[in-house]
């Protein structure tokens, strides 16, 4: 009975706001079609909101409120909110009304729903749970918190902030972890969600690429080479002045003599093998050096990592070509 009461000094108060003669609404900038429009909207509102449908009458008294603000209308707009159990939201409804510029003529309903805002709103406070997310754990380069997929701000974080009933999911994301924690909160619930962050990952180390590697292996095969092929020639240069002393005129007198030739011919194979060996290594290892980096940076697990921002630029080398020549450009 009271509530249809309310509701009907509600449709009296809304028509009385809205049905101001046309010097005063030429007086407050709002023009006949709006104010008629406002008061078919807010009709409209009341009976919404005297059938249940709280999110309809809520978008009609916004619309009636936004073309001729009246306390009444944002009086029923905060009720619906909260019906709708969006409590934060309809508690700064509630003092929008409080804070409404009226004139001296203002019609007395006008003033008691701003009283009864003053009332409903004081009511109303102390139920509004409040929510607080900590951090715990190193937060790295930096850490992002989202409520229900909402970016939370940095300061916010470790305060008691006013939120509406219900369950929310809070995330919060550093480089490399996600962390995530659900939380029910309940009217006049004084909840708090604290979020354990894991200790930073080791940095990644530096190390010499696989590439590189095989570059210093040919090299070192193709040094090994060279080296053996040179020690081969020195005994191939000595046997064979032996032998040229022992045979004058490539004439060997006995076969003993003639058996030289054997060792001669196995210094002169080994000492060709090397130079071989040593040119075909030198020629793959050099470029594959030069164009490898040098270093790269891997996680202790063995993945290979993004160098650090202070790291030393590496050594490379790249092919160029242009209409005058062509050529290797490097950084080393």
């Amino acid at each position: 009975m009271r509530c249809a009461l309310s509701l009907r000094i509600l449709t009296v108060a809304t028509a009385a706001a809205l049905s101001v003669p046309a010097p005063a609404a030429a007086a407050d900038g709002v023009d006949a079609a709006s104010r008629a429009t406002a008061r078919k909207v807010g009709g409209e509102a009341v009976k919404l909101f005297e059938s249940g449908d709280f999110a309809g009458a809520l978008e009609k008294f916004n619309t009636a409120d936004s073309l001729v603000p009246a306390p009444t209308l944002g009086l029923y707009a905060a009720r619906c909110l909260v019906r709708l159990g969006r409590l934060v939201e309809a508690s700064e409804r509630y003092l929008e009304v409080t804070r409404m510029q009226l004139d001296r003529g203002a019609l007395q309903v006008m003033r008691k729903a701003q009283a009864d805002a003053v009332v409903e709103r004081d009511r109303l406070l102390p139920t509004i749970p409040t929510l607080e997310i900590r951090l715990e754990g190193p937060r790295g380069d930096g850490v992002e918190v989202a409520v229900d997929g909402k970016p939370l701000l940095a300061g916010l974080l470790g305060e008691k902030r006013p939120v509406d009933p219900g369950k929310y999911t809070i995330v919060a994301k550093r480089a490399d972890t996600t962390v995530t924690r659900d939380v029910a909160v309940a009217l006049r619930d004084a909840a708090q969600v604290v979020l354990p962050l894991p200790p930073l990952p080791l940095p990644p180390a530096p190390r010499m690429p696989l590439l590189p590697k095989v570059g210093w292996v040919a090299v070192s095969a193709g040094g090994a080479g060279l080296l053996t092929g040179g020690i081969a020639a020195l005994a191939a240069v000595a046997k064979g002045q032996s032998l040229l002393t022992a045979c004058p005129l490539h004439v060997c007198p006995d076969p003993a003599t003639l058996a030289m030739a054997g060792p001669y011919n196995a210094a002169r194979a080994a000492s060709t093998a090397g130079f071989i060996v040593g040119a075909v290594g030198l020629a793959a290892g050099i470029p594959i050096v030069i164009a490898s980096p040098s270093v790269e940076y891997a996680y202790p697990d063995g993945q290979v990592a993004p160098p650090p921002k202070d790291a030393p630029a590496r050594a490379a080398i790249a092919p160029w070509v242009t209409l005058g020549g062509a050529g290797l450009r490097g950084i080393f």
